[in-house]
Parts: C-alpha cells; sequence; structure tokens
C-alpha cells in the first residue's frame, strides 16, 4: 500500500480555496481534511447561523439541515456534496433563553 500524500487531498484543498476566494464572507470554520477519504471534509462552524451561510453557499436546500445533539448540546447538522468534494457541516450552540419577564 502506498503512501498517501498532500497531492490527494487537492481536490478538496482546491474546492475549499475556490470558495474561500468566491465567498469571502462565508464564516471561518474548523476544517477536517482526512488522508483516508480524500474527497470529503468536515465543517464545524461556531453556530446556527453559520450552517446557514453554508448550506446556502454549497446550494444545498433547507430541509437537509437536521436538529440534533452533540456531546448533550443541541446541534445542527447537514451533508452536501458541492463541486465533487462531500461536506459534513455542523454546528453546537447553546440555546437563548429568556429572562424573567421576558417575551418566549
Amino acid at each position: 500500500m502506498s503512501t498517501p500524500t498532500l497531492a490527494a487531498q487537492s481536490p478538496v484543498l482546491t474546492c475549499l480555496a475556490t470558495l474561500a476566494i468566491a465567498r469571502p464572507d462565508l464564516p471561518a470554520a474548523y476544517l477536517t481534511v482526512s488522508s483516508h477519504s480524500t474527497r470529503q471534509v468536515s465543517v464545524q462552524l461556531d453556530g446556527p447561523a453559520a450552517v446557514e451561510a453554508w448550506r446556502e453557499a454549497l446550494g444545498a436546500a433547507p430541509d437537509v439541515v437536521v436538529a440534533d445533539r452533540i456531546g448533550g448540546r443541541p446541534s445542527l447538522e447537514f451533508t452536501a456534496t458541492a463541486y465533487g468534494i462531500k461536506f459534513e457541516v455542523y454546528a453546537t450552540y447553546t440555546p437563548a433563553t429568556t429572562t424573567a419577564g421576558g417575551a418566549a
């Protein structure tokens, strides 16, 4: 078995660079690219608004976003294939709370 190279990951890296140039307003993310899945990237975001921005940028339908939980915290997640790359996008967040006497 040959040793994986950075060149094998070039489709993901090129896609991310192109996305950064085309959509400079897209929220920053913690990105994970693996030598085992060279056409896949995991995108961890800060919150729901960032998930929505990435969903729109990747052209994914609104109904692909799933509310779930990760590590006991609420999360929003979706998977989409765009530009030949599989994106696994998610964010955990702390839900907003209301104060006594505040609107619900």
